[in-house]
Order: structure tokens, then sequence, then C-alpha cells
């Protein structure tokens, strides 16, 4: 008997879902048949001058299913929400090198290219365009046979060389020529600092660094004499392996992108079930921001936003 109700009562379950269903599907359809409506939002702020660290305060009124803020500071600026390249950052490379032994000038040769195909290989560099660009750095120079001080170069701007939306590679180019003796052959070099950064309004952003530019060797000519890649200082060197007949042997980079950047993002300070009033926010640094508050109401067949702008003077 016990078991003959408790079927009854699943019946009756089963069929109040089922009713339910019937009457609530219908009005989760209607819901949604209709393209949304423009939200009925607007934000206000008491005043458009404040102090660092003050408190400001946005009011809220209407409605809207989703409200994203954009402050204007630095990496949150509403202008550049689609933004995935940057033509504000100035490349710049700064690198130290060493010269020790051998005789021979002209050995290194600093190299870069926008069209590699990343196939590192003798067919791979001959396929590719490159372009030495060694004059513009000050390198190790040295007697013939002595020990050169390690030298800086200095922050050498490259902001030429990039091309929108392609990779630059760069590469480190050794010529040996034939030579009698090893006192008279090609020189050793060390790369101990190689410093890609860009230089923005925001500060200086690292793009690779002599450990992280992924750096593969090529023999193009004598397999005898080959880069060296290592952890620990220094971490980029050639040494020719006192070896008298002709070389050419490169070092070349991963695919860096100077000119890529992360799109600025908004915060959410609404979602479809939350209630907003207000917002407050504090700014820690004096400037002009363009503050962007975005409304919108959304469903499945379409979306509908309104953008509302504040300038606001922080001193």
């Amino acid at each position: 008997m016990v078991i003959v109700n408790l079927i009854h009562k699943i019946k009756k379950m089963n069929t109040l879902r089922y009713l339910l269903g019937i009457f609530v599907l219908p009005l989760m359809v209607a819901c949604q048949k209709n393209e949304p409506v423009t939200p009925s939002f607007d934000v206000k702020t008491s005043k458009l001058e404040y102090n660092k660290g003050d408190s400001v305060t946005f009011s809220i009124n209407g409605y809207a299913d989703i409200i994203s803020f954009y402050s204007g500071e630095p990496g949150k600026e509403y202008r550049y929400k689609d933004r995935i390249e940057s033509a504000d950052a100035k490349l710049n490379l700064n690198i130290t090198t060493q010269v020790l032994f051998g005789a021979q000038a002209d050995n290194l040769h600093l190299m870069y290219s926008t069209d590699f195909n990343n196939t590192y290989s003798t067919d791979g560099i001959k396929a590719a365009t490159w372009t030495d660009i060694t004059n513009r750095f000050t390198l190790c120079s040295a007697a013939a046979g002595a020990v050169g001080v390690a030298t800086v170069s200095g922050d050498v701007d490259l902001s030429d060389l990039p091309v929108s939306g392609k990779p630059i590679y760069f590469a480190w180019k050794w010529i040996g020529q034939e030579s009698t003796s090893a006192a008279l052959g090609g020189r050793t070099w060390r790369i101990t600092v190689f410093n890609l950064f860009n230089k923005t309004p925001g500060g200086n952003a690292s793009i690779a660094s002599v450990t992280s530019a992924g750096w593969l060797a090529v023999d193009v000519l004598n397999t005898a004499n080959k880069w060296t890649i290592q952890t620990t200082t220094p971490f980029l060197f050639f040494a020719p392996a006192s070896t008298l007949l002709p070389s050419e042997d490169w070092a070349i980079s991963r695919a860096l992108f100077p000119t890529a950047v992360t799109p600025d993002a908004g915060t959410g300070i609404k979602g479809y079930l939350d209630k907003v009033k207000d917002f407050k926010y504090a700014f820690n640094s004096p400037g002009v921001y363009t503050v962007t508050f975005i409304a919108k109401n959304t469903n499945n067949l379409g979306l509908k936003e309104i953008v509302k702008e504040f300038t606001i003077t922080v001193k």
C-alpha cells in the first residue's frame, strides 16, 4: 500500500511539472520574442574636479541589464577597448657586448627581418629580407688579441622598424674569413644584455631579454662553429673554435610583436540580477580622465546600449 501511494504521488508531481511547463514556457518565449529596448539609463556626478584620492560618487538612475565602467586611466580607456596594436609605443633596444681574442674586424652583425617565415635553416634565412642595423649601436672594441671591456650601447630607438600586423625577428650574424692561424682569425663575441622594450607614456614595457628572446642557432657555413646559448653569463656568445676556414653562423630570435597590446577593459558594476544606485571611485594620480559608463540591454535577438562620458580633472 505504501508503494502504491508513493507511485500516485510521483505521478501527481510529474503532472504538476508538466502543467507548469505548459504555462511557463510560453511566458519565457514571450519575454524573448522582442528585441531589447534601449536602456533607460542616466548617470551624474556632483562636480567635474576632484583632488587625488577623493571618493567620486556617480549617481545612477533608470535601468540597464548590464553596466560597465571605464575610469579613463591607462589600460582602462573606452576608446581603446578594441585596440590590439599601439602607435604610442617607441621600440627601443639596449645591448651589452664584449669582444675577445682574434684579429678580424666586422665579425658581428645585428640584423632584423619582418618577413622571416619561422624556418630556422639556411634556406629560411635566404628566403627572408634581412637588414643590418649594427651601425646604430656602439659595440665593444679592443686591439687584436686583447680582451675588451663589456660595452653598453645605451637605449637605441628602433621605432621605425616594426610593420603593422607583422612580427619582427632579430638575429646575430657572425662572419669569419679564412685565416692562417687562430690568432689572426675571427674574434669571440659575448652578448650579455639584449633588452628590447617599448617606451610608453606610462613607462617602459619589456618585450624580450637575452634569455627570453628564444634564440635558435643556424649554421650557414662551417659547422665547426656554433652560437652558444645558455642560462648563465655570458648568456649568448660565439667562439670560433680555432677553425681557420670561412664561417657564417646565425642566432635568430623568436617572433616578437612590439606593437601588440591588450585591449583596454572596463569594470562590470552591474549584472542582470544586481541593483545599483551609486558607484564610487577614487583616482590616485592627478590628470584629466575621460570616464565612460556603458549601459546595455541584451537578449538572444540583439543588444541596445547607451554610452555616457565625463571629463574628470584630478588635482
